[in-house]
């Protein structure tokens, strides 16, 4: 490409965006909160549902805090469909770590493996618990329980045991979060 050809690109881009701010703020309800949920949950409701369970499961791969996630599909969905939204990514990612863990065969440092036999005398209840603790990351215990030996049946059922009731505590908070925010505006 020429010099010239790419300054006038540069500027056309600069011009351009420029315009669809004055536009932005000429239009009161260009790209408003209440616009953008009426377009993603109307006729989009299907494809925005599952770019949302996609989003969280891959979140779930990664070591990115669920919040903003969770407050986004609070005001974007009703709480059934966030809530079974948030278990079917659990599921998912659950799954997919528990495959890829045991394919990478990486060396188990023995301090992880001391906790192998505390675990395993009550595996469904511990890994219940742990679900509760603030700071824990739930990909990493699933990561955690995998090298250790803990079948995937059990990994499952203390997972969503755990994480359907602080699901719900969480939605229910930001959901009073946005019902009061709504409130005072």
């Amino acid at each position: 490409m020429k010099n010239i050809s790419k300054k006038r690109l540069f500027y056309g881009f600069v011009i351009a965006n420029i315009g669809l701010l004055f536009y932005a703020y000429a239009q009161e309800d260009f790209l408003s909160p209440v616009m953008i949920k009426s377009f993603l949950t109307g006729r989009h409701f299907l494809l925005t549902y599952a770019i949302f369970i996609l989003i969280l499961i891959v979140r779930g791969l990664t070591l990115i805090p669920g919040t903003a996630f969770i407050i986004t599909g609070v005001y974007l969905f009703a709480t059934w469909q966030v809530y079974l939204a948030i278990q079917i990514a659990i599921i998912c990612y659950c799954l997919i770590i528990y495959n890829f863990a045991h394919k990478l065969n990486f060396k188990v440092p023995q301090k992880i493996l001391d906790y192998e036999h505390k675990i395993k005398t009550k595996e469904i209840p511990i890994i219940f618990f742990l679900c509760f603790i603030p700071g824990i990351s739930i990909n990493v215990l699933i990561y955690f329980l995998t090298i250790i030996n803990i079948k995937l049946r059990n990994i499952l059922i203390g997972v969503l045991a755990g994480t359907c009731i602080t699901s719900i505590i969480y939605i229910s908070i930001w959901k009073g979060v946005i019902k009061s925010a709504d409130y005072f505006i």
